[in-house]
């Protein structure tokens, strides 16, 4: 019998209260195994285990709304492993459970997947000594490391990780995706895009005032919400940008793909990234992109599938009129993105691998 104890920082409901989109993520992983198990802090601050199928979710009280409680707490995963005959380990942080996984891995002598979901670990290794050794030891101990691109395999081979690291990148769903961009027309006014939370990683404010002090004839929609929005908005309103950049907190998936396609180019203007899934979205929506050259990116994105450009934003004008001038150009990148994502990162295939990499 396969057993899987997948050990998580984040906050869930308990099972039947709502669905989410790592629910989702669970049914899939649990398809070809007899039982998987996990264990996450709960967002009422309780102690649960709910049962649906063969998917087990084991709450414990989050305690603290800053995740690095869980670095002690996960500890109370341990009981759980002889009771359910746990086989399988999966972590999703080296650090925040990924180290109680290491000890349990070693106690029961259990294989271990470690996954990175962030460019945080690598900020870490390189800046952070306690962290840095913290997430060296655990990493050398997993059996398998997940890697979500090429260059974050590179860059975990770098820190001296080369036997370990499988590649198991971000998917997309295109059955969500069922409409995609099949005019690449542009007339006049620059439709421009972005989806990501309102947080300083994804150098919005720095995107809004590049093209605020262009000649450019756009518009700009960002779709997110979150903690920058208040300064997003008084630079908007203090520069009279209120009919040339919409703020967008949330709306369906049917409205969001919409929304996109009617656009006419996406941005991504990240400082710090790891393999985020709007882009591989964007990519089946079949858009042209231009996207910042940062984090793992570098993994998923070429000279023929879109167009990278430095942090700083200097070359983001340049991108854009190249796109904008060029009609074939625009195209080409669009169904190259969009060839990419069905070859590479479409959800059936990504999870026959994921599974397989799990119980082997």
């Amino acid at each position: 019998m396969i057993k899987v104890l997948h050990i998580s920082p984040n906050t869930y409901p308990k099972l039947g209260e709502k669905e989410h989109h790592t629910k989702r993520i669970w049914q899939e992983l649990a398809k070809d195994v007899d039982e998987y198990h996990v264990f996450a802090r709960s967002q009422d601050n309780s102690f649960s285990h709910t049962i649906e199928g063969n998917i087990h979710l084991h709450l414990i009280p989050k305690i603290h709304s800053k995740s690095r409680v869980f670095m002690l707490s996960s500890f109370l995963v341990l009981p759980l492993l002889r009771k359910h005959k746990i086989t399988h380990l999966t972590a999703q942080s080296s650090l925040l459970g990924g180290l109680t996984a290491v000890f349990l891995s070693k106690l029961f002598k259990l294989p271990l997947l470690t996954e990175i979901h962030g460019e945080e670990y690598f900020r870490y290794l390189k800046s952070n000594k306690l962290f840095s050794k913290l997430i060296k030891f655990s990493f050398s101990n997993s059996t398998k490391i997940r890697s979500l691109s090429s260059s974050m395999s590179d860059k975990l081979k770098y820190y001296g990780f080369q036997k370990n690291v499988i590649l198991i990148p971000n998917r997309v769903n295109l059955n969500l995706f069922k409409i995609y961009k099949d005019s690449f027309e542009i007339n006049g006014k620059i439709n421009l895009v972005s989806v990501g939370r309102f947080v300083w990683q994804k150098n919005y404010l720095e995107l809004i005032k590049k093209l605020s002090n262009s000649n450019l004839n756009f518009h700009l929609t960002l779709i997110g919400g979150g903690v920058e929005k208040i300064n997003f908005e008084n630079y908007i309103t203090k520069n009279n940008l209120i009919k040339r950049v919409t703020l967008i907190d949330w709306i369906t998936q049917d409205e969001l793909a919409k929304l996109i396609i009617d656009s006419d180019i996406y941005i991504q203007s990240s400082v710090s990234e790891g393999m985020p899934r709007t882009i591989l979205e964007a990519m089946a929506l079949k858009m042209p992109i231009i996207s910042t050259n940062v984090g793992s990116i570098k993994g998923i994105f070429n000279a023929n599938n879109s167009i990278l450009i430095n942090s700083d934003l200097e070359d983001l004008l340049l991108s854009i009129n190249k796109i904008y001038k060029n009609y074939e150009f625009r195209k080409s990148i669009a169904e190259q993105a969009y060839n990419d994502v069905c070859e590479k990162y479409e959800w059936n295939k990504v999870f026959d691998l994921y599974r397989h990499e799990i119980k082997t």
